[in-house]
């Protein structure tokens, strides 16, 4: 819950960019078919599950990126790479766009509703040699 609430805190008060230096994050690639399934990395899914534990109870709504940036800092906490994946799809004549998590070659959260989704960009954590 408070991954949630810190999240959804940076994306009300700064600007996106900012929350992207925040959290360590910089270009990777994402394959289309790991939103399919779900991370076999223990610990990934153990925080998988929490935040949407969390979601369910908080008494606001989080949206899919508050999700996966609560989700990424849990990680980050806990050592594990992750990439956070923003895709794109079309409906009735509306572009909608979703994000969602991936660790471990599988999503932690927010993979299932991407399955319909094609990623346009992907963001991991800058490794020192890239700062």
């Amino acid at each position: 819950m408070v991954a949630l609430t810190t999240a959804g805190l940076l994306m009300r008060m700064l600007p996106f960019r900012t929350i992207m230096k925040l959290v360590g994050i910089g270009r990777a690639r994402a394959s289309k078919d790991v939103a399919l399934h779900r991370t076999s990395d223990p610990v990934a899914a153990a925080v998988g599950v929490a935040v949407n534990r969390a979601f369910a109870r908080l008494p606001w709504h989080s949206t899919c990126l508050v999700r996966a940036l609560a989700g990424r800092l849990m990680l980050m906490r806990r050592g594990v790479p992750s990439i956070v994946v923003f895709g794109v799809t079309k409906r009735m004549d509306h572009i909608h766009a979703h994000a969602w998590l991936v660790a471990g070659n599988g999503t932690v959260c927010g993979g299932r509703e991407g399955a319909g989704f094609q990623p346009i960009a992907a963001f991991q954590e800058l490794n020192s040699q890239d700062s």
